[in-house]
């Protein structure tokens, strides 16, 4: 099976025109839904590798900061 070539249409702005182009190259919308997904979930398991976790939690390696006095009025 093969696509269709897609229907020039003027009144189309960009993103149409990259959603057409989307499904004519993977063949359908589900397959192209698919592929999508697909880079979604490489994207955030990318992302998730490049994020520091101590940093997300605050917690640092000792040294980078200055150490926090409990009990001392700010």
């Amino acid at each position: 099976m093969s696509a269709q070539p897609a229907e020039i249409d003027d009144d189309k702005d960009a993103l149409e025109w990259e959603l057409i182009e989307l499904v004519e190259e993977h063949g359908s919308e589900r397959a192209a839904l698919r592929a999508l997904l697909h880079d979604f979930h490489v994207l955030l398991a990318d992302a998730d590798k490049a994020v520091s976790r101590g940093f997300v939690r605050g917690v640092f390696s000792e040294g980078a900061r200055a150490p926090r006095v409990v009990g001392e009025d700010q």
